[in-house]
């Protein structure tokens, strides 16, 4: 537990970074739906499959997405931080985000990163949320 509640600090100051997650998804998880910023608090998305969330977080997401019965056009991308954050960055802040705003999931390992990032390489283009759910449904 020890190595989770240090990658949650550490991840708590990742979200935060100017133009990082927190810039869309606000201090609060909430997001900004108004100006269709999905929330990340509470949802399947932030808590379900690591690896749809991890391949997202990798890539990028672009598209339309439903999210807590809320419709959003997904016309802003989602900044893929997979060139801008190393694994274990990566897996700080998706523990932070699974553990946060009410969220209760499993903490991230940099392993289950570095095994999609391999999966994923060579791959440029963004997610679709539709791609992601093809991959793996919703719980």
């Amino acid at each position: 537990k020890g190595v989770d509640s240090k990658r949650f600090v550490a991840g708590a100051e990742i979200y935060a970074r100017e133009a990082h997650c927190g810039t869309c998804h606000q201090a609060d998880g909430k997001g900004l739906p108004d100006a269709g910023f999905p929330p990340i608090a509470g949802t399947q998305w932030s808590q379900g499959n690591p690896d749809r969330l991890i391949k997202l977080t990798l890539n990028g997401l672009l598209g339309p997405i439903e999210v807590e019965g809320k419709e959003y056009p997904g016309l802003v991308p989602m900044t893929p931080f997979g060139a801008l954050l190393n694994d274990e960055e990566i897996a700080s802040v998706l523990t932070y985000v699974r553990n946060s705003f009410g969220n209760k999931a499993s903490p991230i390992e940099p392993a289950q990163i570095k095994k999609v990032r391999d999966e994923l390489k060579g791959r440029v283009d963004m997610f679709s949320p539709e791609e992601l759910l093809k991959q793996h449904p919703m719980e």
